[in-house]
């Protein structure tokens, strides 16, 4: 279920038992808070039980917690954060066993960063809320509702740029809207304009990267070498920023290749289906040809990096040079 769906299926049903993870840490956030408010517990000190890492139980004490009933209150909710280390055959079947037949009353959650292996049998007998991707109407829709809230407004235009710098994350849009909002507080106009956003609004690395790969395209090697430098300023490490050009021209190059639609190239590439349009208008300015021979030579350098035969300090300038040569 995405993250988008949830707060429907909620008031249809209260299932048993849900994962929530991704990448978004607002909208897992989000999710968390989300049943919580469904579930509408009064009396949190009974019927609220989070069980983090510092537990050092097992699964079978948490099934225990499970079987009680609420006190004063329609349901009881469990949140088990993580559960890295616990991945026992006997760990799983406790679990499992408990979901063959459920207490009706309570809610189990678990809240995993990272999606833990030890969930994988768990398939389809728990509910899992994807909070990685979000549709670009509810972007739209919660952005525009963020700033309304806080007695601010946005055209389309700026609104498009303000998603291009947060590289259409919502966890990014989170905190640069509360940024915005503090600066506007004594402003005479409440519209958020390009201005605010260019002077104000930390670019997020990955739309840096789209930067710049038009530098290279360009044979602009005055701004390739300024975005790389900024970057390094930034305290953003050589080997960091060398993968990330690495990773941003392999997708070019599996795209430039690819009979896949949009959405399925998302989904392969583990990234935003928006993220997919801003790959296709620069593979305008790139020859498949060109792509490998840039993406060939990445690798190589990443590799000379990793394996210590090249200083870090010079890995990013002579990639540029060698890529705009």
């Amino acid at each position: 279920m995405k993250f988008e769906d949830l707060e429907n299926d909620l008031n249809k049903q209260i299932r048993p038992a849900y994962l929530i993870n991704g990448g978004e840490s607002y909208l897992t956030t989000l999710a968390l808070k989300t049943i919580e408010k469904r579930l509408n517990i009064s009396l949190n000190e009974f019927n609220k039980v989070y069980f983090s890492d510092e537990f050092s139980g097992n699964m079978k004490d948490i099934v225990a917690s499970c079987n009680v009933l609420p006190i004063m209150d329609s349901f009881r909710l469990i949140v088990i954060y993580d559960y890295m280390g616990k991945k026992s055959d006997s760990e799983k079947n406790a679990f499992l066993n408990y979901l063959k037949n459920p207490c009706a009353s309570t809610c189990i959650v678990f809240f995993s960063t990272n999606k833990s292996e030890f969930f994988s049998s768990f398939e389809g007998k728990v509910e899992n809320v994807e909070c990685d991707k979000v549709s670009i109407q509810f972007l739209r829709n919660w952005v525009i509702g963020k700033l309304k809230g806080k007695g601010l407004d946005i055209d389309n235009d700026v609104l498009n740029k303000l998603f291009d710098y947060c590289n259409y994350s919502i966890t990014k849009l989170n905190t640069e809207i509360e940024k915005l909002a503090s600066i506007k507080v004594g402003a005479s106009s409440k519209t958020i304009t390009n201005e605010d956003v260019e002077s104000y609004i930390t670019k997020d690395i990955e739309y840096v990267i789209f930067d710049l790969s038009n530098a290279i395209s360009n044979k602009d090697k005055d701004k390739a070498f300024m975005l790389t430098n900024a970057m390094l300023k930034n305290k953003e490490q050589p080997l960091s920023i060398v993968s990330l050009i690495t990773n941003h021209f392999r997708r070019l190059f599996f795209i430039s290749r690819s009979n896949f639609n949009d959405f399925e190239l998302a989904e392969y590439l583990n990234i935003k289906e928006f993220a997919i349009k801003k790959y296709r208008e620069q593979l305008r300015f790139f020859t498949q040809k060109e792509l490998k021979k840039i993406f060939d030579l990445c690798v190589e350098i990443e590799f000379k990096l990793k394996s210590g035969m090249m200083e870090a300090k010079n890995a990013v300038s002579f990639l540029i040079s060698s890529i705009l040569s």
